[in-house]
Parts: C-alpha cells; structure tokens; sequence
C-alpha cells in the first residue's frame, strides 16, 4: 500500500537557488493522488507557477478531471515569478531571458526530475504560460525545440520581437501548441502600452502554422485575467494528454 492516500492530492514545495539568476525560487509540485515513484509520470512546467495553484487553481482542476477519469495522472510542478524582474527574465528581449533559461533546463529540471518519477524525457515533459508566461515557453522551445514541443499558451504576449524570430524559424514541425485568446483582448494594458492581444494571438498563430507547427487554436468570450484562463484550464488539461497520446 502506498503511504499516499489514493484519493487525496499532495503538494509540496521547494526553495530552490538559480547560480544562473542569483537568487531563490520556489518551486510548488503537485502530486496526483495515489503517486507511485515506481511509475513515470507526464511533468508540466508552469511559469507564474504559485498563481496557477492559486488563480489559475490547476491542482483542484487536475485532481477534479482525474477523479472523473477525463486525463491520466501527471505532475505539475509551479515555478513561481520573480514579480519585480519578470519583463527581463519573460520578456521576449528581457535582459535575464537566457539566464532565466537556463536555470529552468540547468537547474529546475534536474532539481525536479531527479527528486520525482515525472518527465525524463521530451515526450512527457510539457511547458504552460499566461501571457509573457506564455511567450517565455515559446521561446524556450525555439531556443532548445527538443527539451518542450508540447506548450499551453493562454493569451501570450507574442510582441514583435517573438514574431520575428517564429518568422525566422524554418521547421516547427516538433512543436505542438494548444493556443487561446480572448476575444475581449484588443486593448490589454501593459508596461509597454494598451496591447491588442487577439491580432498578436492571431498573427503568431499564422506564423507557427506557416513554419509548420500543429497548432489547436481557440478564441473564446474572455478577458486578459486569471478567471477566463482558469475556466480554460480543463481544455488545456485534456488536450495536453490526447496530443500526448497521440505520440
């Protein structure tokens, strides 16, 4: 019998120093009910990782969608935001973008695979993000298209740096994307300025399936915050495991 109660989730967390950012961050891992190390679990990044606990409430959804038997067991480990840095270490041009990285490949992945029986390899392991959390898990595949081809893109921040370089890409044809936008995001407020989120959503989505990406592609009645991506989130959920499933 396994010390864990089969039908109660855990969660744990780790504090975690990047060498590469110089600095703590704080891990939350959410563990599926009845978790067997003997066996090899699905693994998904989460960028913003504490406010997808909290906002975004994956674990509940998770837990809700496996009692019902509507996905199979994974692990979903949050990686949280360092809130005063998080344009340079997300941005698409941010100064701290290849630190930020190479502590998720060099540091958080070795930390987390080593420590659970989850991910391992490319094709169980999976990269979620809302807006810049989004555009960050783009660029991390661009820059290592192996390590992360299946990605959850709620509302990404796709600015023209971002574009560019999908435009410069010759062959997405490893990536698999599951993008949503809101149709209410045409005036998004950002550091940079009132954002139209839908054309940008829209114009990368063009790009990636020009570059030959599989794209599932979803506009939906919704605002740039927590609780359309939140009411997403199931979709999102399913869909990562019939691609998965599907290779």
């Amino acid at each position: 019998m396994s010390h864990h109660d089969p039908t109660r989730r855990t969660i744990e967390t780790h504090t975690l120093y990047s060498a590469h950012l110089h600095e703590d961050r704080t891990l939350k891992v959410y563990l599926p009910p009845g978790y067997d190390p003997a066996n090899r679990y699905p693994l998904l990044y989460c960028h913003d990782g504490l406010e997808f606990f909290t906002h975004g409430r994956i674990a509940t959804i998770a837990n809700r969608m496996l009692e019902a038997g509507e996905i199979q067991p994974l692990v979903i480990v949050g990686i949280a935001v360092n809130k005063a840095r998080r344009n340079d270490d997300y941005g698409p041009d941010g100064a701290r973008r290849e630190a930020y990285t190479r502590f998720v490949l060099e540091e958080c992945m070795p930390f987390i695979e080593d420590r659970y029986a989850a991910g391992g390899r490319p094709a169980m392991r999976f990269m979620a993000g809302v807006s810049l959390g989004a555009a960050i898990s783009l660029s991390i595949h661009l820059d290592h298209p192996v390590e992360f081809r299946r990605l959850l893109l709620f509302s990404g921040a796709f600015y023209r740096p971002l574009l560019e370089r999908v435009e410069a890409a010759e062959d997405l044809s490893g990536l698999e994307a599951f993008m949503v936008v809101g149709t209410e995001e045409t005036a998004v407020e950002t550091n940079a300025g009132a954002r139209d989120f839908l054309a940008l959503n829209r114009e990368m989505r063009t790009r990636l399936e020009r570059a030959g990406a599989n794209v599932t592609y979803q506009e939906d009645e919704g605002r740039h915050i927590w609780g359309f991506w939140q009411r997403k989130m199931p979709e999102a959920l399913a869909w990562l495991q019939a691609a998965r499933m599907g290779g």
